[in-house]
């Protein structure tokens, strides 16, 4: 068994999230990913009720460390952990009105990561807000093991970052301003990391076998830094022009055209940013209306499903 364990609900995800195949590939050295996905569609529009419940279902595990889960359940108030959660996630919204259209892809970066690349959550930037810190530049820190169980384990510390906006150009740019931010700031990162996650995240005996992985003066094993990345856009096409059929059939051909057209760019950003020895992950998802529906979606979140 590993040092870290997932803490995503992942019931229901792989008939909330399809992939969509393509051919594409970032071309790097290290091990990376590109990959897409979509939501259910019905009459020519993204559906969002079933993902809206996935993420309901765990946003105290998103909110929340595995040390704040574990006292839940000992006070026996599992049930209240979604209502706190909201609850924190709402003060955070008001005390910066701008946070409200981040936080849906960093939810989505933290499912992702968990689900489709198995690499469990250290923490997320929320979190921080429970200890009165938030001098992360991404968006949350997860774990991936590289052959865990071999006898020359190694792990990745994958930071994260995500944005959401109606052009998937936009979109990487805006991201990769934060990636190289965390790179460029690689100091403070692992301090949040070694004095938040050790001291208030964890049980102590985890604790202390993440150290023996991340602290450098501890360390026993290879770690290197890697970035996992959502980026959500508008899908583009006109749903009045097609049958829904075809517009079903549509959306795969317009995903595996905007990839195409954004592999090159994406792959010369990581270059030129001298980031190339670096392992990315991508996961990026189409949206009807990025721009209006990131707060949209989040502002349904935060009122519970009322």
């Amino acid at each position: 068994m590993g040092v870290l364990t997932k803490t995503l609900k992942d019931a229901g995800f792989d008939d909330i999230f399809t992939e969509v195949e393509h051919t594409e590939s970032l071309g790097l050295i290290n091990p990376h990913e590109l990959r897409m996905f979509r939501l259910d569609v019905v009459n020519n529009a993204f559906s969002f009720g079933a993902m809206h419940n996935f993420l309901i279902s765990n946003i105290g595990r998103y909110v929340f460390s595995r040390a704040k889960m574990e006292q839940f359940r000992i006070e026996n108030d599992l049930e209240a952990v979604g209502a706190k959660a909201l609850g924190l996630l709402c003060r955070a919204a008001k005390m910066d009105e701008s946070w409200i259209g981040e936080e849906l892809g960093d939810i989505l970066l933290y499912v992702f990561l968990e689900q489709i690349l198995d690499a469990p959550k250290l923490f997320s930037k929320i979190e921080l807000l429970n200890y009165g810190d938030t001098a992360l530049s991404g968006g949350c820190v997860h774990l991936l093991p590289i052959d865990e169980d071999s006898a020359t384990p190694s792990y990745q510390m994958v930071f994260g970052k995500s944005h959401i906006i109606g052009d998937l150009r936009d979109a990487a740019d805006n991201a990769f301003e934060s990636l190289v931010a965390i790179r460029d700031n690689a100091v403070r990162e692992l301090q949040v990391v070694e004095s938040t996650v050790f001291t208030q995240s964890f049980a102590p005996e985890t604790a202390e076998q993440l150290k023996a992985i991340i602290v450098p003066s501890k360390r026993k094993v290879d770690v290197d830094k890697a970035f996992g990345v959502f980026l959500g856009y508008s899908l583009g096409l006109d749903a009045s022009s097609y049958s829904n059929a075809d517009f079903r059939a549509e959306l795969a051909r317009k995903m595996d055209t905007d990839i195409k057209a954004r592999v090159a760019y994406i792959a010369e950003k990581i270059k030129d940013a001298g980031m190339d020895t670096h392992s990315f992950y991508f996961y990026i998802l189409p949206f009807n209306d990025a721009d209006t529906e990131r707060t949209s979606i989040m502002a349904t979140l935060l009122e519970g499903g009322a």
